[in-house]
């Protein structure tokens, strides 16, 4: 039976309450019972990568040797992305569901994986997780409570908006809307517009109502959140590859008994290879799904883009001077 959002929080409460009291907790293993990890994600149920999210955690399942039960809940029935992560780090069963620039409080450089123009192509993703570089970071993530899984392709982001826009200049004055994290403002900067922090849920009914003139994202999610519905262009900025990371309680996970590490550990980084072709796929379906709902796409020339982008790092005076130049040399 899977808990409403209020029973759940409630649940955990008490567990917290329990052991700043001193008593010791319920176990969580259980010799017979299966420990149940419940997937909290931002896309709805109609987002395409819902069905992908559904087919990692049976992966999980299915490699855990009955030792896990995964539940997926969509639209952050479990809560908003940035209280989920910080209850995640206090040892909450949960596998959240965000990109990494939601680490940049445990881990500022984190970030810097969603940095504009940098990555280049999908295939950057598993290079650059796999480096000595990003292992590093991990590694001081879990000491602050945090274990990543996986990190997959989202797709490439593109331009929403309430006009075309064909260079950098297009998009003065234009209120675009930006996720609350340091890095997205960053990326709005770059982008050349006034940037308006809106929860996702918010999104839609901001685009309507003219609290924000635009909003980017990749194609499928444009179209399954129905934001194409509020504005009718889309520029083709590609401005940066959006990596989903999924990431637990290191605490809960060092809980867990072999067969359940192990199934985490190989589905979560052997899941970046199967994903990335699905997404590719899924991006050129939907754009076809965009244009015969009568979105108007546009090219863009990136150079004034680019050039922009160029002072991303000194806008993060806290990463090391030469993080560009050491992710450029992973990635070749």
């Amino acid at each position: 039976m899977k808990l409403t959002r209020k029973q759940f929080l409630k649940t955990f409460a008490l567990g917290g309450a329990a052991a700043a009291s001193g008593l010791a907790a319920p176990s969580i293993v259980h010799a017979q019972t299966p420990t149940l990890l419940r997937l909290n994600l931002v896309v709805s149920n109609q987002d395409p990568t819902f069905v992908m999210w559904r087919d990692f955690g049976n992966r999980i399942e299915d490699a855990s040797e009955g030792t896990l039960k995964i539940e997926v809940y969509p639209n952050e029935q479990l809560g908003k992305t940035v209280d989920m992560i910080e209850a995640v780090s206090r040892g909450a069963p949960i596998l959240q569901d965000s990109d990494p620039t939601h680490y940049y409080n445990y881990v500022p450089e984190f970030a810097s994986m969603m940095a504009p123009f940098l990555l280049q192509k999908p295939d950057d993703i598993g290079a650059l997780w796999n480096s000595d570089l990003v292992a590093g970071w991990e590694k001081t993530l879990q000491s602050n409570g945090l274990r990543v899984l996986t990190m997959t392709y989202f797709g490439t982001q593109q331009l929403l908006s309430a006009r075309q826009v064909h260079v950098r200049d297009d998009a003065k004055g234009m209120k675009i809307r930006n996720a609350p994290t340091k890095m997205w403002n960053e990326v709005g900067r770059v982008l050349g517009g006034n940037i308006t922090n809106t929860a996702f849920s918010e999104v839609y009914s901001a685009l309507s109502q003219g609290v924000a003139d635009g909003a980017f994202a990749p194609l499928p999610m444009l179209y399954a959140s129905r934001w194409y519905e509020t504005q009718p262009y889309i520029s083709l900025t590609a401005h940066l590859m959006s990596i989903t990371t999924i990431t637990m309680s290191q605490a809960l996970y060092e809980k867990l008994p072999e067969p359940a590490k192990r199934a985490l550990d190989e589905v979560g980084r052997g899941y970046t290879a199967i994903r990335q072709p699905q997404m590719e796929t899924v991006e050129m379906e939907y754009r076809k799904k965009l244009e015969e709902a009568g979105i108007v796409f546009n090219e863009v020339d990136r150079a004034s883009f680019m050039a922009a982008a160029a002072d991303t790092p000194k806008q993060f005076p806290e990463w090391r001077p030469d993080l560009y130049e050491k992710i450029n040399e992973i990635l070749g």
